[in-house]
């Protein structure tokens, strides 16, 4: 919606990245297992096995077991696409072998903000597998493993798998994970899905599972829920048992996905699941990846070239030599020709049209003269297509690479006839490198002129995934066959393409890749037929900002709590030197925080900044304990910068948050007018506190701490709506009492993006029935225990700010 309105507000002829994905459809039924998996567990979740309409018998198993396990909040439902496809390419005869996909109910838990619900879901998943395999007892093919498909925390749930007792070593040997925050979790508010990420890291890193593969696949910039930075593993999983890809790099997608949009998107659907079949026949974890590899990153069957004519004689063509290289030899020729040109020092790549199904009426020949010349296959990278309106189910272009070390010329031969547009062109690849940084970027843009003889761009600079840029074509001139198209990349990694380039306008880039001392930068390589354009790129602050709260948004929270804080001691302090005569309210202590403690702040998150600018980024000790622990766990000063603008936010939200929290008293005051309520508040002992303290005690032996903080908390708006009420008479005791009470509010207010998960994720157990909860940690407890002390503390002694002295 906010883009909708930028789009509109500023005419802006920028083209951001929008979801090209087919739609997928499916008969689906579901057929609950009725020998349920031996855990406790059991009865709270439930294992179905997935049948296609009228296609697939409940009764019979086919003999390759997989396992969905749905993430945060999701459904058991959510594995009809993939299940779906693959039965019909087995029933039309593309596999000899069907794949059976169970799948679990886990009644749509909050798998992400709950550390303990990850945990409980992983014990079950291993004696569900157990449960699945038991089923193929007196299958003739019996399997030892089950594959596993993980959308989201699920992906994360099928790696704690393997830390759990009850794990069976090798029952699981192949994993898919979809949108999966391998490396971070979304939001960090529990305590235990944080010793969970760490004791993750330290198993899967120490820990060599030599039968395993795990490809996690990403849908890039418009996956708003996990940021896709954090999908990479190549931190603990080697290039020979896994790898990342995005739904933008895989040839025959290249469209991102969203969140839940992956699951469905039908480009990648249909290839995940021939791949999944393809994966079936393979026995080892070689022939695995080279599988993973020639679907997901190679390009399949597009990438081979096959039936082509090998055995020719140069005297049977008719020669002609292609005089200007950057002209594109069009295959409409009546009789077999020969197109010679002449070869480069290394490397000549070639840019076709061509479809696989007419490789027979073309070839490639090197040459050493006309008389002596050679077949040569050459290596083939996948592309869209520059000139197709839409990509699904669009013929792809292909690039194809020649070693020309060993030939004075090529050959490019037709055969036979060909559809009237068909053309193969030489492509120049050199690659023109740009030393420009991002702050060279922000004060001033960046020009340079792509033709046929420059076409690949490179940034080794541009590393860091915050930013968004703006790419605007400020002129073109020229036709071709196609309008021109733009490949970025990263690292080889992380690839997208924007077709269809105008004149005057501009596309949003971004990227999303770990920014290690190896990063070779941004890539931008343009595919042009005899046209030039004209390039600006410069910083699209808007879609920077809004990266910026995708991923650090967390940290705003934190922020909050400060200098809330911050604000709250000040108030005190002024109210304890000034003889205890007025409680400053709480605008006029934020703006008096502005002008001293915040700007002291602010100097000293400069002075860090500036520190990480000079420090050299080594690996000695000194650096690596500064840089990790003192600062902002980055070298970058880029982070800093943006741990400054963090922070203004958040002094701007406590303004925000006051403003909602005068609005809220003001509504709910309103009903208690009506109540005979004393304005004077009885007297408080200490007794009181340690009453209340033993009560707080008790309840957290069978509640949760959540639900505790939730109920002193409603005590004390309930506290501060009286006091609101107490203050309309203008008595300088009550409007002391009032500002006190509510500036201890907005500071509690603080602690609820903590305290509100935990709560929604024990009413949802509770509404499922499901009443056994096990005890907080000792690390929980302990974290909660300042926080509920201080709430006892407000509501008997401290509810009146008279508490409050010089220390």
């Amino acid at each position: 919606m906010v883009d909708s309105f930028y789009l509109h507000l500023f005419e802006t002829e920028q083209r951001h990245e929008q979801q090209q994905c087919a739609m997928s459809y499916a008969y689906p039924t579901f057929a609950e297992i009725a020998n349920k998996p031996n855990s406790t567990l059991s009865a709270k979740y439930k294992l179905y096995l997935y049948r296609e309409g009228y296609l697939d018998r409940s009764d019979q198993l086919y003999g390759v077991p997989a396992l969905f396990i749905p993430g945060q909040a999701g459904s058991h439902k959510q594995i009809r696409s993939l299940a779906s496809t693959t039965t019909h390419l087995y029933h039309d005869g593309k596999s000899d072998r069907n794949i059976d996909y169970f799948t679990v109910d886990l009644n749509e838990e909050l798998s992400a903000l709950s550390g303990q619900t990850l945990l409980d879901q992983a014990e079950y998943m291993n004696q569900v597998v157990e449960r699945i395999l038991s089923l193929y007892e007196h299958h003739p093919n019996r399997p030892t493993s089950v594959i596993i498909i993980g959308h989201s925390m699920g992906g994360l749930v099928a790696r704690t798998m393997f830390m759990l007792p009850n794990y069976i070593p090798n029952s699981i040997t192949n994993i898919i994970t979809l949108a999966t925050p391998h490396m971070a979790a979304p939001l960090l508010l529990d305590a235990t899905i944080y010793k969970t990420y760490r004791e993750l890291t330290k198993f899967w890193t120490q820990n060599k599972l030599n039968n395993l593969t795990l490809i996690s696949i990403a849908g890039g910039s418009l996956d708003v829920i996990v940021h896709s930075d954090g999908v990479n593993t190549a931190s603990f999983i080697p290039a020979t048992h896994g790898f990342t890809t995005y739904t933008t790099s895989i040839p025959g997608v290249w469209t991102g996905a969203d969140h839940m949009a992956i699951l469905w998107c039908n480009q990648l659907i249909r290839i995940l699941a021939s791949t999944l079949l393809e994966t079936v026949y393979a026995a080892s974890v070689e022939e695995r990846m080279q599988i993973y590899k020639r679907n997901l990153l190679d390009g399949s069957d597009d990438s081979i070239i096959s039936n082509q004519i090998t055995d020719i004689s140069a005297n049977q063509l008719e020669i002609k030599t292609l005089e200007n290289t950057s002209t594109p030899i069009l295959f409409n020729q009546q009789k077999t020709t020969m197109t010679v040109i002449r070869s480069p020092a290394t490397k000549m790549q070639l840019l076709t049209n061509v479809p696989r199904k007419d490789d027979s009426c073309w070839s490639i020949v090197q040459c050493h003269d006309e008389n002596h010349c050679k077949y040569t296959l050459p290596q083939v990278t996948v592309l869209p297509s520059a000139s197709a309106e839409s990509l699904i189910d669009s013929t792809p272009f292909r690039l194809l690479d020649i070693d020309t070390s060993s030939s004075s010329s090529i050959g490019i031969i037709q055969h036979c006839q060909m559809p009237v547009d068909s053309f193969i062109q030489q492509y120049q690849d050199t690659p023109t490198i740009h030393g420009n940084s991002i702050w060279s970027i922000i004060r001033k843009r960046v020009s340079f002129t792509v033709d046929p003889h420059s076409t690949t761009h490179v940034f080794p600079l541009i590393r860091n995934s915050l930013f968004a840029f703006d790419v605007k074509v400020a002129s073109l001139a020229g036709h071709g066959l196609y309008k021109p198209m733009m490949k970025q990349m990263i690292n080889n990694l992380e690839i997208k393409y924007y077709r269809h380039l105008e004149a005057n306008q501009s596309n949003r880039i971004t990227f999303h890749q770990e920014m290690d001392t190896d990063h070779q930068g941004l890539s931008l390589q343009f595919f042009t037929d005899r046209q030039s354009m004209d390039i600006e790129i410069k910083l699209d602050w808007y879609g920077t900002l809004g990266r910026c709260v995708l991923r650090y948004g967390a940290i705003l929270v934190n922020f909050f709590w400060a200098s809330s804080l911050i604000i709250l001691m000040t108030q005190v302090k002024t109210y304890a030197i000034n003889g205890k005569r007025e409680f400053v309210a709480y605008p006029v202590a934020l703006v008096q925080c502005v002008q001293e403690p915040f700007l002291q702040l602010m100097a000293l998150l400069v002075a860090a900044v500036a520190i990480i600018n000079f420090m050299p980024s080594d690996s000695s000790m000194l650096s690596v304990f500064v840089t990790k622990y003192m600062l902002f766990g980055s070298n970058d000063w880029l982070f800093g910068a943006l741990l400054i603008l963090v922070f203004a936010l958040a002094v701007g939200l406590n303004a925000i948050i006051w403003l909602l929290i005068s609005l809220l008293t003001l509504i709910l005051s309103t009903p208690l007018r009506f109540m005979r309520l004393s304005n004077v508040s009885a007297p408080v002992t200490s007794t009181h506190f340690f009453v209340h303290l033993s009560i707080v005690a008790g309840l957290l032996s069978f509640l949760p701490s959540a639900l505790v903080f939730t109920l002193y908390f409603s005590v004390w708006l309930f506290m501060t709506c009286s006091a609101r009420n107490a203050a309309r008479s203008d008595l300088p005791l009550f409007q002391n009492i009032y500002k006190y009470r509510q500036s201890w509010l907005i500071f509690l207010v603080s602690f609820l993006p903590y305290y509100i998960p935990h709560l929604v994720v024990f009413i949802k157990n509770i509404l499922i029935g499901w009443t056994y909860q096990l005890p907080e940690s000792a690390l929980t407890i302990a974290q909660d225990i300042p926080v509920l002390m201080t709430l006892v503390f407000l509501i008997t002694v401290g509810r009146n700010p008279d508490v409050a002295g010089s220390k």
